[in-house]
Order: structure tokens, then sequence, then C-alpha cells
């Protein structure tokens, strides 16, 4: 409000202030002060409307802005509201129609990761010697009870111990992601002599209800030693029951196996394999023109672990296995150094296994202990299939029955220092039936193996092993002292041991 009207507002608050004519009175006014006061009434009303204007334009600005503030506020919302939406329709299409570009982006990024997979390289080296005139070797593979056929498919013996240096092998390891539905690892032995490939899997990483399928080449998972690499062993040589009943590989075939994780408050796992049967020992496969075709898969595996739920500190594994499957040997029975009778049948085998481990959590490994065995059964139930010595044995059985077991103990002494026993009986069982209807039984043989091992870091390890063993020969008894001491080291990620 400014000076004017001010002014004029006074003058009407001095007039009424002089008093307003009584009811019935008049006051006479003066006509030049009336029509100075109408002319100020006049102006007041003219600057009260200018006034009046002048506000309503203000308003009408103040209401612009605010409904384009009030615009913009919308028009955010919307678009958060829309892009809300946008995303819940996004949500459910991809939970009804399987989510086909995130399974794509993930493909791609898992794609990506595959190309960098984790390697590793662990060179495994060591010095033997024995008091034995003969190779080891030849000593348990002339062990009665346990001869081995002269046909079988292997060629790289990555366990043959030879007196002085030895380099057991080159292994190659690598391992990646490959999808949301498959991962996979592969391994190779390259030896001075030939290269092998000792594993190449695949595994499913989708299927339902604790299922998980596997295929390739692979270790069976029955029993502990047999699906561990030699660089996994708490000793430098395999246990004896192995050996002989499954050679220096192992029961490492081409196969399928399907596993199954039980949903209980404890650890089952059981599993069921499938393999070609190419086994060496037990489960060999001949054919040819010698003995009969037979289209795999020509052996079957089984197994089960159970593992009770323990405190922290402690840890137990029980597992029972066994298998079936076609075996064929070929034999040179005048030792002219060509075969001259063959057998066709079977073999199986059955067995038990522990391990129990107790970890304190201190540096290093010190105060660890574990301890394990296994008991291993097997038959071979053969009959001959071509006898060209004596053709009157033809479809006459043999029949080999035998046994054997490995108990060992390890402890942790200091931080990265280990010490253990280990012992091994076979030919508990240990019995012959021959075609020609004679049948024989023959002693049984041990072993009594100590090591000492330190790992400066867990890429390295230095070990030195003492061996006393009693074989019994077919004709003789053998005694024998061996040493060992190994140097291994890794170069890279390698994938985490099982328990």
């Amino acid at each position: 409000m400014n000076r004017k009207l001010s002014g004029i507002l006074c003058v009407l608050a001095i007039l009424f202030a002089q008093g307003a004519p009584a009811f019935g009175q008049e006051k006479v006014v003066p006509t030049d002060a009336t029509n100075e006061l109408k002319k100020e009434i006049q102006e007041l009303r003219e600057l009260i409307k200018e006034e009046r204007k002048a506000h309503e334009a203000q308003l009408k600005v103040m209401q612009k802005r605010l409904d384009g503030i009030s615009s913009e506020i919308l028009k955010k919302d919307m678009l958060t509201k829309e892009a809300e939406l946008k995303i819940e329709i996004e949500k459910s299409v991809a939970e009804s129609q399987g989510s086909e570009t995130r399974n794509l982006l993930s493909s791609a990024g898992r794609a990506l990761q595959s190309l960098n997979p984790d390697i590793s390289v662990i060179i495994d080296t060591y010095y033997h010697n024995s008091d034995a005139s003969d190779e080891i070797g030849d000593i348990t593979e002339g062990m009665a009870g346990f001869g081995h056929p002269h046909e079988h498919g292997h060629g790289h013996e990555h366990s043959v111990l030879e007196e002085g240096f030895n380099l057991r092998h080159l292994e190659l390891y690598f391992s990646g992601e490959v999808d949301p539905y498959f991962k996979a690892y592969a391994i190779a032995a390259v030896s001075e002599d030939d290269a092998e490939i000792e594993e190449a899997v695949i595994q499913t990483t989708c299927l339902p209800a604790g299922f998980q399928l596997q295929a390739g080449k692979f270790f069976s998972h029955f029993g502990r030693i047999n699906q561990q690499h030699s660089h996994e062993w708490d000793f430098i040589d395999q246990p004896l029951i192995h050996n002989l009943t499954l050679g220096a590989h192992g029961l490492n075939e081409k196969g399928l196996q399907l596993s199954w994780l039980a949903p209980t408050p404890f650890h089952l796992l059981a599993g069921l394999e499938a393999y070609q049967g190419d086994n060496e020992l037990l489960f060999n496969h001949i054919g040819g023109d010698a003995l009969p075709d037979k289209d795999g898969p020509r052996l079957w595996v089984g197994w089960l672990k159970f593992s009770p739920d323990l405190p922290q500190e402690h840890g137990l594994q029980i597992g029972v296995f066994g298998s079936n499957g076609t075996h064929q040997e070929a034999h040179d029975g005048n030792s002219d150094g060509t075969n001259d009778h063959w057998l066709d049948g079977r073999g199986t085998f059955w067995g038990v296994d522990f391990v129990y481990k107790y970890g304190p959590g201190l540096e290093h490994g010190m105060g660890d202990f574990t301890l394990q065995g296994e008991y291993l059964w097997r038959k071979k139930d053969l009959s001959v299939d071509k006898h060209e010595l004596n053709p009157a044995l033809v479809g006459e059985d043999r029949i080999d029955k035998q046994d054997g077991y490995y108990i060992q103990a390890v402890y942790g002494l200091l931080p990265r220092w280990r010490a253990a026993l280990r012992l091994d009986q076979v030919g508990l069982t240990n019995k012959s039936e021959f075609p020609d209807g004679t049948s024989a039984s023959y002693d049984d043989s041990y072993r009594l193996a100590g090591m000492v091992d330190f790992s400066p870091t867990e890429f390295s390890l230095i070990r030195l092993q003492v061996n006393k063993g009693e074989y019994q020969l077919s004709d003789e008894d053998k005694d024998v002292w061996e040493i060992f001491a190994q140097v291994m080291i890794s170069l890279g990620t390698h994938g985490a041991h099982k328990f």
C-alpha cells in the first residue's frame, strides 16, 4: 500500500474521530471538502482496483508455476510407476517363460568366465631304493594268488617304481564353469615316454532333488584311495590291495555316474556308475578273434557314503561299495612268449571304508589327526573259452578269491610337519580253483610304512618314507626294505580335495 492510500485512510479516520451526526441531526459539510473527499475516494477505488489486478496477475503466475511443478511431479511419478510396472512384467515373464533374456546374459557371462579356466601344473618327482635283487614291481606282480594277466589296455604306468630317480608324471589340471547347466574339468598325466588323459569330466549343476550326473573318463568314487590322484595320497605308493586287484591306475574308466545327496539332517550320498569296462586286472576286455566281443557298459559300481553330524572339530565318513562286470584274460601257459589260452567270465568286488578327522584349528595343521582304512574282497569267476595246449579244459572254471585291507594314521607334529604310519595286509582270503580240478591256498603278505613330510607352503611338499614288506610269492617269501624321498610342487589353482 502506497503513501497516497495511507493519507486518504488517515483523513477518513480523523473525520470519524470528530464524531458522526446523531440520529435526526444534520451536519453541514462544506461543498469543496465534499468534492475533495469524493475525489479522494474515487482515487482510492482506482488504486484498490489496480492493486487487485496486480495481485491477481501475481496469483496467476504463481498458479502457473504450481501447475508446472505438479505436472513435473506427476510425470516423474508416472515414469516411476511405469518403470516399476515394467520390472514386474519382466519378472513375471522370466518366471513363467524360462527367463530367456536372463539366461542368455548369464550364459554369456559364464562363457566369458569359461575362457579363463582354473589351470594348475603338478610336478611329482622322487628317489626310490630297496634291498631287493628284483624290481619291487616284479615282486608284487608275482605275489601268490594275485597273478596278473598278460594283456591289458593301459600303457602309462605312473606307479611303476624304478631304482634311483623317478618322475612319476607331470599333471595338468583344467577346470571351469561352462554355463548354468554344466561344469567340467580335465586332467592329463604326462610322463617322459607318453601322455594319458586321466580324467575328462562333464558334470551337471542344475538337476533337482540332490541329483548330479557326470560323464566322461574318471576315477570311480568308491572307497577313499581310488578316487584320489597320486599327489593327494598321504604316502608315495598306493595300498597293496588296490595295486594288486585294480592295478596302478585304480578303477579309472570311461562311463557315466549318477549320484544323489539325500535330504537328511546328516550327510548321505549314494552313487551308481556304469563303465565301458577296460580295467587291466579285474574288468578287462580283450574280445577280437580270441574272445567274444561284448558291448559296453560292461562294468557297474555302486556306493553309499554316510557322515553323522559331529562337533565342529570332528569329522567321520563311513562307506560301503560293490561292483560287478565282465572280465577276460589271456595267459601264456608254456612261457614261450605267446598267449595260448583265454578265459572269459565276470569279476566282482565289494568292501567298506572309513575316515575320521580331528582338527583343533591350530596353526598350519598342527595337532590335526586323520585315521582311515579300507577293506576290499574280490572274486574272478572265469571259464576257459579257448585252450591251444589242452582243448579238453575248454568250458572248465577258474575261480580266484582274494582280499586285503590297509589302515593308516596321520598326525600334525608341528606347523606344516606331519608324520604317518600305514599297515597293509593282503591275502587273508587267498584261494584259487583251477580248470583241471585242483585248488590252492596261499599265505598272506603285509607291509608297514612310515613317513614324515614338510610343506613349506601350500604349493610344495618334501617327504621321506620307509617301507618294510614281507611278500608271499609262489615259491618263496621275500623281505624287502624300501626308502623314498619325494619333492612335489603345484603351480596355479587346483580344485579342492574331497573330504
